[in-house]
């Protein structure tokens, strides 16, 4: 890819030593897709015009009007700055909106997330007997965690999340999927340590319209990312 100096004299270089290019790139790939796109109706355009005039603190339209001035741009560039996350996800629902189940459940280990109490020890003898002083009530797990967990855990009472199922070391991951809330597990051997787990809380993802536009902007920004390895965005 050669150096540009289409944007205020910057070439790539400059944008790369800005730290700059990789948001440039992905914003010049988004006009790309989205270049043919028409406004959206009146009726649509008029609150994200709105929600773009306060995210900018334009209060007046002498001030929307200065604005333009001042960056040289007329009204239709306003109109398209305002309506493009808006046409963007417009983009994604017909592209992959007939595909989100099979996105969600195909992602949904990722999505769920999990809360639980940990405490990991050197000592296999001494997690059996914290294990037995939680299991009889008498100690709390995040007293004990607190005093003797050897892992950064310590400093929360042992408590860990809420995280991505994912996220926790596989082996512990597949405790905590086949556990009940609140269940106990004996200390169990894991790399080196002795853990004792407890599951507090599982939140499974759900399907709802939060998760809807997350998945299809997730989709979105894979799309760009294999535009952009084409490295087509500044020509040759």
């Amino acid at each position: 890819m050669h150096p540009s100096t289409d944007w205020y004299g910057a070439s790539t270089t400059d944008l790369a030593r800005w730290g700059l290019l990789d948001r440039v790139l992905r914003e010049r790939c988004m006009d790309g897709v989205l270049a043919d796109r028409a406004l959206p109706e009146p009726d649509q355009l008029a609150p994200l015009r709105l929600d773009w005039e306060q995210q900018h603190n334009l209060t007046s339209p002498e001030q929307v009007e200065a604005w333009m001035e001042q960056h040289g741009l007329d009204g239709e560039a306003i109109d398209r700055m305002a309506s493009r996350s808006w046409q963007w996800l417009l983009w994604c629902q017909e592209r992959w909106g007939s595909e989100l189940q099979t996105i969600f459940l195909k992602r949904k280990p990722e999505l769920d997330q999990v809360t639980y109490s940990l405490l990991r020890l050197r000592n296999g003898e001494l997690a059996s007997e914290l294990y037995l002083q939680i299991k009889e009530g008498e100690a709390s797990f995040a007293e004990l965690a607190q005093e003797f967990s050897e892992g950064p855990e310590k400093q929360a009472g042992g408590l860990v999340g809420p995280m991505p199922l994912t996220q926790p070391h596989p082996g512990l991951a597949r405790l905590l999927q086949v556990s009940q809330p609140g269940q106990l597990w004996p200390p169990k051997a894991l790399e080196g340590w002795w853990v004792i787990v407890r599951l507090e809380a599982l939140h499974g993802a759900i399907l709802d319209q939060a998760m809807q536009e997350r998945l299809l902007l997730d989709e979105g920004e894979r799309a760009i990312a294999q535009l952009l390895q084409q490295n087509t965005v500044f020509g040759d």
